[in-house]
């Protein structure tokens, strides 16, 4: 039985597409589906992949697109993976992954064929299956130099999309194959600072990783500061020299709303005689040395250095 609110229920879910099995176990034999081809009720988008008319072409249709097709079963992976989880968002090569010894090849899409793609390498993100933060992480290390997923592992442990051990655990997995580039994503996971952990973001734990390297005592992070009608937290703190140390992000910085609080934020401290120091990803990246000079020269100025221990207190 022929089953068309089915059909666009399904479709609704996967990002207005719809594959042949898929519509042909909705009750619709070939040349039904070739008639709803002809009526403009489907259009092609690929072989054996169709778009119910009316929904919007997206990148995220093109993902889906490539999972759906024909063959054995694929999950969005790499560059695409990256991009799902929010880690990129330039429009790259579409980019999936499937068990070997799978073949075939995809038009427009680089399918990567692995021996260690398991289960448990594969969720959903927007409706798409796709490689798990972990897995997507430990696959950076084929297309990427080592700061790049540095800068990936950072970002991902402070905004608690992953633990280290989980990174360091699919690592080992990985690596029992001989996988080239698991080694740089180890490196980035014990490349990561005290504290990293508590970081609110990977510029943060950036911050933590050139005061570390410098030999400065550990900071507090995320510390509290009682003012009139609240509390202000400071992302990387020494309250016994009042220093407190901030990053500015143009991403994050660039609302509005984001960048009149932190203005205000910034008074109440100084106010209550914190010094505020801010750093970008240029002077962190570029300059170091003048970020460590100006922290060892505010700290000795104000007290003894802090004990080596992090917290939100």
């Amino acid at each position: 039985m022929r089953d068309l609110t089915s059909l666009v229920r399904t479709a609704t879910s996967q990002h207005g597409l719809l594959s042949t099995p898929q519509i042909r176990d909705a009750g619709f034999s070939e040349p039904a589906q070739s008639r709803l081809v002809a009526s403009g009720v489907l259009v092609p988008v690929r072989r054996g992949v169709l778009r119910l008319a009316g929904a919007a072409p997206s990148w995220e249709q093109e993902v889906m697109a490539a999972v759906l097709a024909p063959g054995p079963r694929r999950v969005a992976s790499h560059r695409s993976a990256l991009r799902l989880w929010g880690f990129r968002s330039r429009d790259d090569a579409l980019e999936v992954s499937v068990r070997r010894p799978a073949t075939g090849a995809l038009r427009g899409v680089v399918v990567h064929r692995s021996v260690d793609l398991e289960v448990c390498d594969i969720t959903e993100q927007h409706g798409i299956a796709v490689t798990t933060v972990a897995r997507t992480l430990c696959d950076a290390g084929l297309i990427f130099p080592a700061s790049e997923v540095q800068r990936l592992v950072d970002h991902a442990v402070a905004t608690e999309m992953v633990s280290p051990v989980d990174l360091l655990h699919v690592r080992r997995r990985v690596g029992e194959h001989g996988r080239n580039g698991v080694v740089k994503l180890e490196s980035a996971v014990d490349g990561l600072p005290a504290g990293a952990g508590l970081a609110d973001s990977g510029p943060e734990i950036a911050l933590l990783r050139v005061i570390e390297a410098a030999g400065l005592p550990v900071p507090v992070l995320q510390h509290q500061v009682v003012v009139p009608g609240g509390c202000r937290f400071i992302d990387v703190a020494y309250p016994s020299a009042r220093l407190a140390l901030e990053y500015d992000g143009v991403d994050e910085h660039t609302r509005v709303h984001r960048f009149v609080d932190d203005r205000v934020r910034q008074n109440d401290l100084v106010l209550r005689g914190w010094t505020v120091l801010r750093y970008t990803h240029a002077q962190l990246r570029d300059r170091p040395w003048d970020v460590v000079d100006q922290i060892r020269r505010l700290l000795t100025l104000g007290s003894a250095p802090e004990s080596p221990s992090a917290n939100r207190g």
